[in-house]
Formats: C-alpha cells, structure tokens, sequence
C-alpha cells in the first residue's frame, strides 16, 4: 500500500505542476499537463504576415491555411468557409478584411505583450497599438492555434476596433 501511495504521489506532483511539460502514463491514460506554447501562435501569425505579403489572392490563402499543422482542425474549417463563402459571393472583394486579423491592415511583425492561459496578446513591432488576442488549444500532443481575430474568439477576448 505505501508503494502504491508513494508512485500515486510522485505521479500526482509530475503532472500536478501546470507549469511542468511532461507526459506521464497512468493506467494507460495519458496524462498531459503542459503550459502553453506561445511561440507556436507567434511564429503562426508572423508566417502569416510573410505569407500575406507574396499571396495573390484568398484560395492561395486557404490553401496555405490548409497545409498547416500548427492549427486547430476546428479553425481551418471556420476560416476557409468564411474565405470561400465571402469570395463565392464576391470574387473581386472578397470579405473585403482579413477575419484572423480582425482588421483591413495590421503590422509587419508581432510580439508577445502578455499571455493568461491559453490565451496571448500580441501587438504589432512596428505599430504597437495594433493588438491582436490569439488561443492556443492542446491537440493530438501539441499546442497549435484555435482562435485569432473572429476566428474562433470569445467576444470578451476580441480586441476592440
């Protein structure tokens, strides 16, 4: 019984520590306790930028959009309908802004400002009063990207325009 309390506890305190980045094996459940990874939504949006900037058009976008791995299935489904929905009914405008931005513009480069759980705040380098509030979601073993801009965010995590 001591045995069993002892490994119970060292188990317990491995993957109690929300701070701790550790995969642990409990009766064949993985036990996965690990914080945020926030340079994946940082390094995601910043791609993007690049991206953006050599792109003609939104198919290229949703194409692009659709070969990451470090997004959420849940928001690749919901920005490439909104792109393919917005250029269906326009061709020429399209959604007429950008739906992960939120905005018509936005800044070359992000850095973080400030994170609270899944959640980060990042603002602009070179425009620093452009912020833009991002989520991170664990999944199938990885921290990727599940919200941005319209994307996916709750009303009171949007930034205001």
């Amino acid at each position: 019984m001591k045995i069993v309390l002892i490994i119970f506890s060292v188990i317990f305190l491995r993957c109690g520590d929300p701070h701790a980045t550790l995969e642990c094996n409990v009766k064949g459940k993985l036990c996965q306790q690990t914080s945020p990874d926030y340079d994946v939504a940082i390094q995601f949006i910043n791609d993007y930028i690049i991206f953006l900037n050599n792109s003609k058009s939104e198919v290229e976008v949703i194409n692009w959009l659709a070969t990451r791995n470090d997004l959420s299935n849940r928001f690749k489904e919901q920005v490439i309908e909104m792109l393919t929905e917005a250029y269906d009914e326009n061709p020429l405008f399209g959604l007429g802004f950008d739906p992960i931005f939120d905005a018509q513009d936005h800044p070359e480069k992000f850095e973080l400002e400030s994170t609270e759980s899944e959640y980060l705040v990042l603002k602009g380098v070179d425009w620093s009063s452009f912020k833009l509030t991002m989520r991170l979601k664990f999944e199938n073993g990885k921290w990727v990207v599940d919200g941005a801009g319209i994307i996916n965010m709750p009303d009171d995590k949007r930034i205001k325009r």
